[in-house]
Protein backbone atom coordinates (compact mmCIF):
# COMPACT_ATOMS: atom_id res chain seq x y z
CA UNK A 1 0.00 0.00 0.00
CA UNK A 2 2.70 2.49 0.40
CA UNK A 3 4.46 1.29 -2.28
CA UNK A 4 1.06 2.02 -4.39
CA UNK A 5 0.55 5.37 -2.49
CA UNK A 6 4.19 6.73 -2.79
CA UNK A 7 4.38 6.00 -6.61
CA UNK A 8 0.66 6.77 -7.83
CA UNK A 9 -0.33 10.31 -5.97
CA UNK A 10 2.80 11.23 -3.84
CA UNK A 11 4.30 13.98 -5.42
CA UNK A 12 7.89 14.51 -5.00
CA UNK A 13 10.86 17.29 -6.02
CA UNK A 14 13.52 15.74 -9.06
CA UNK A 15 16.82 18.08 -9.08
CA UNK A 16 17.24 19.56 -12.09
CA UNK A 17 20.63 20.99 -12.05
CA UNK A 18 23.21 22.01 -9.75
CA UNK A 19 25.08 24.91 -9.79
CA UNK A 20 28.54 25.68 -7.84
CA UNK A 21 29.79 29.67 -7.46
CA UNK A 22 32.39 29.46 -4.93
CA UNK A 23 31.66 28.05 -1.43
CA UNK A 24 27.60 28.84 -2.83
CA UNK A 25 25.38 25.79 -4.21
CA UNK A 26 22.33 26.95 -6.43
CA UNK A 27 19.78 23.70 -6.67
CA UNK A 28 17.03 23.96 -9.11
CA UNK A 29 14.44 20.99 -9.38
CA UNK A 30 11.33 20.02 -11.46
CA UNK A 31 7.98 20.90 -10.43
CA UNK A 32 6.69 18.82 -7.82
CA UNK A 33 4.76 15.15 -9.60
CA UNK A 34 4.33 11.71 -8.46
CA UNK A 35 6.72 9.13 -9.84
CA UNK A 36 4.44 7.66 -12.25
CA UNK A 37 4.20 11.02 -14.24
CA UNK A 38 7.63 10.88 -14.39
CA UNK A 39 7.25 7.35 -15.50
CA UNK A 40 4.40 7.97 -18.19
CA UNK A 41 6.40 11.07 -19.68
CA UNK A 42 9.80 9.40 -20.52
CA UNK A 43 10.21 8.29 -24.55
CA UNK A 44 12.58 5.53 -23.36
CA UNK A 45 9.66 3.60 -21.51
CA UNK A 46 7.27 1.21 -23.89
CA UNK A 47 3.78 1.66 -24.84
CA UNK A 48 3.01 -1.86 -22.94
CA UNK A 49 4.41 -0.55 -19.85
CA UNK A 50 2.76 2.83 -19.64
CA UNK A 51 -0.40 1.43 -20.36
CA UNK A 52 -0.27 -0.82 -17.32
CA UNK A 53 0.61 1.99 -15.45
CA UNK A 54 -2.37 3.97 -16.53
CA UNK A 55 -4.48 0.97 -16.09
CA UNK A 56 -2.96 0.46 -12.27
CA UNK A 57 -3.52 4.11 -11.74
CA UNK A 58 -7.42 4.07 -12.58
CA UNK A 59 -8.00 0.79 -10.27
CA UNK A 60 -6.65 2.40 -7.72
CA UNK A 61 -8.11 5.04 -5.10
CA UNK A 62 -6.25 7.17 -2.84
CA UNK A 63 -7.98 7.34 -0.35
CA UNK A 64 -8.63 3.62 0.34
CA UNK A 65 -4.91 3.50 0.63
CA UNK A 66 -4.27 6.39 2.68
CA UNK A 67 -6.89 4.77 5.23
CA UNK A 68 -5.15 0.73 5.03
CA UNK A 69 -1.62 2.35 5.82
CA UNK A 70 -3.28 4.46 8.74
CA UNK A 71 -4.96 1.00 9.61
CA UNK A 72 -1.66 -1.18 9.63
CA UNK A 73 0.23 1.74 11.63
CA UNK A 74 -2.48 1.54 14.35
CA UNK A 75 -2.17 -2.31 14.34
CA UNK A 76 1.49 -1.86 14.22
CA UNK A 77 1.10 0.38 17.38
CA UNK A 78 -1.37 -1.77 19.42
CA UNK A 79 1.47 -4.76 18.76
CA UNK A 80 4.30 -2.69 20.16
CA UNK A 81 1.84 -1.75 23.27
CA UNK A 82 1.40 -5.50 23.59
CA UNK A 83 4.69 -6.31 23.43
CA UNK A 84 5.95 -8.35 26.12
CA UNK A 85 2.54 -8.37 27.82
CA UNK A 86 1.57 -11.64 26.03
CA UNK A 87 -1.98 -10.50 25.61
CA UNK A 88 -3.88 -12.50 23.18
CA UNK A 89 -3.88 -11.16 19.79
CA UNK A 90 -7.00 -8.90 18.24
CA UNK A 91 -9.00 -8.91 15.13
CA UNK A 92 -7.58 -6.55 12.18
CA UNK A 93 -10.19 -3.15 12.50
CA UNK A 94 -12.16 -2.89 9.08
CA UNK A 95 -11.51 0.32 7.24
CA UNK A 96 -14.28 2.66 7.21
CA UNK A 97 -13.84 5.02 4.25
CA UNK A 98 -16.46 7.40 5.30
CA UNK A 99 -15.31 8.18 8.86
CA UNK A 100 -12.29 8.53 7.61
CA UNK A 101 -13.07 10.81 5.14
CA UNK A 102 -14.76 12.90 7.81
CA UNK A 103 -12.28 12.84 9.94
CA UNK A 104 -9.68 13.95 7.08
CA UNK A 105 -11.80 17.62 7.58
CA UNK A 106 -10.58 18.35 10.64
CA UNK A 107 -7.48 16.43 11.16
CA UNK A 108 -5.10 19.88 10.11
CA UNK A 109 -5.96 21.81 12.77
CA UNK A 110 -4.27 19.60 15.66
CA UNK A 111 -1.79 18.04 13.67
CA UNK A 112 -1.99 14.60 13.53
CA UNK A 113 1.13 12.13 15.88
CA UNK A 114 1.11 8.70 14.25
CA UNK A 115 0.82 5.34 15.93
CA UNK A 116 3.72 4.31 15.41
CA UNK A 117 5.64 7.46 16.86
CA UNK A 118 7.92 6.82 19.57
CA UNK A 119 5.97 6.11 22.52
CA UNK A 120 7.56 6.58 25.90
CA UNK A 121 9.69 3.58 27.76
CA UNK A 122 7.16 1.18 30.11
CA UNK A 123 8.57 -0.82 31.99
CA UNK A 124 6.79 -4.57 32.63
CA UNK A 125 9.31 -6.05 34.78
CA UNK A 126 9.07 -5.13 38.71
CA UNK A 127 11.47 -3.15 40.04
CA UNK A 128 14.34 -5.11 41.74
CA UNK A 129 13.77 -4.13 45.40
CA UNK A 130 17.02 -4.03 47.85
CA UNK A 131 16.93 -5.11 51.18
CA UNK A 132 17.16 -2.39 53.96
CA UNK A 133 19.01 -2.57 56.98
CA UNK A 134 16.15 -1.22 58.87
CA UNK A 135 13.72 -3.87 57.81
CA UNK A 136 14.42 -6.25 60.54
CA UNK A 137 14.19 -3.23 62.90
CA UNK A 138 11.03 -1.69 61.63
CA UNK A 139 8.25 -3.44 64.30
CA UNK A 140 11.01 -2.41 67.28
CA UNK A 141 10.95 0.87 65.84
CA UNK A 142 7.23 1.34 65.78
CA UNK A 143 6.57 -0.16 69.21
CA UNK A 144 9.06 2.95 70.61
CA UNK A 145 6.65 5.73 68.54
CA UNK A 146 3.64 4.37 69.58
CA UNK A 147 4.81 3.66 73.43
CA UNK A 148 6.38 7.64 73.08
CA UNK A 149 4.77 9.43 70.74
CA UNK A 150 7.46 12.06 71.17
CA UNK A 151 10.27 10.17 70.34
CA UNK A 152 13.20 11.98 68.42
CA UNK A 153 14.41 10.27 65.35
CA UNK A 154 17.89 10.99 67.68
CA UNK A 155 15.79 8.73 69.64
CA UNK A 156 15.62 6.02 67.62
CA UNK A 157 19.12 6.09 66.23
CA UNK A 158 20.36 6.04 69.65
CA UNK A 159 18.74 2.81 70.62
CA UNK A 160 19.51 1.19 67.64
CA UNK A 161 23.15 2.24 68.15
CA UNK A 162 22.91 0.07 71.67
CA UNK A 163 21.57 -3.16 69.82
CA UNK A 164 23.78 -3.13 66.85
CA UNK A 165 26.71 -0.43 67.13
CA UNK A 166 28.84 -1.09 64.28
CA UNK A 167 25.78 -1.19 61.68
CA UNK A 168 24.08 2.07 63.22
CA UNK A 169 26.55 5.33 63.78
CA UNK A 170 25.47 9.23 63.93
CA UNK A 171 25.71 9.40 59.88
CA UNK A 172 22.32 7.10 59.58
CA UNK A 173 20.71 10.36 61.41
CA UNK A 174 19.42 11.67 57.88
CA UNK A 175 17.53 8.36 57.41
CA UNK A 176 16.51 7.62 60.56
CA UNK A 177 14.93 11.00 59.89
CA UNK A 178 13.68 10.21 56.96
CA UNK A 179 12.08 6.57 58.21
CA UNK A 180 10.44 7.79 61.17
CA UNK A 181 8.80 10.65 59.26
CA UNK A 182 7.19 8.31 56.88
CA UNK A 183 6.21 5.61 59.48
CA UNK A 184 4.27 8.75 61.39
CA UNK A 185 2.66 10.10 58.77
CA UNK A 186 1.52 5.70 58.09
CA UNK A 187 0.24 5.92 61.94
CA UNK A 188 -1.98 9.01 61.50
CA UNK A 189 -3.42 8.07 58.38
CA UNK A 190 -4.32 5.00 60.18
CA UNK A 191 -5.94 6.98 63.05
CA UNK A 192 -7.20 9.47 60.70
CA UNK A 193 -9.25 6.86 58.53
CA UNK A 194 -10.30 4.42 61.96
CA UNK A 195 -12.48 7.90 62.78
CA UNK A 196 -11.70 7.15 66.53
CA UNK A 197 -10.25 10.19 66.41
CA UNK A 198 -14.05 11.77 66.77
CA UNK A 199 -14.83 9.73 70.14
CA UNK A 200 -12.00 11.39 71.98
CA UNK A 201 -13.44 15.30 70.93
CA UNK A 202 -15.52 17.18 73.43
CA UNK A 203 -19.29 16.89 72.99
CA UNK A 204 -19.18 19.96 71.29
CA UNK A 205 -17.13 19.34 68.61
CA UNK A 206 -18.03 16.29 67.74
CA UNK A 207 -21.73 18.05 67.61
CA UNK A 208 -20.25 20.22 64.88
CA UNK A 209 -18.81 17.49 63.60
CA UNK A 210 -22.22 15.84 63.04
CA UNK A 211 -23.56 19.27 61.85
CA UNK A 212 -21.35 19.41 58.89
CA UNK A 213 -20.26 23.72 60.80
CA UNK A 214 -16.62 24.34 60.94
CA UNK A 215 -15.37 23.60 64.59
CA UNK A 216 -11.67 25.17 64.14
CA UNK A 217 -11.96 26.61 67.45
CA UNK A 218 -12.56 23.62 69.36
CA UNK A 219 -10.39 21.66 67.46
CA UNK A 220 -7.54 23.94 67.87
CA UNK A 221 -7.89 23.18 71.98
CA UNK A 222 -7.17 19.68 71.46
CA UNK A 223 -4.66 17.74 73.87
CA UNK A 224 -1.42 17.18 71.68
Amino acid sequence: MVRLYGNLFQPSFKLQEKTRIGARVIKRYHPPVPPVARVLAHPGVTELDKERLRAMMENADPVLLFAGIRAAQEELGRRVDRRGLHKKLEEPIVVDLQRFAANLKTAWKNGETRPTHRRPYRRTKPWPKRASMYEPFEAQIKAWLKEEPTLSAAGVLRRLTEIDPIRFTEKNIRMVQMLVKAWRMEMAGLVILDGGWIKSLPSAAAAAVDAGTSASAVLGNIPR
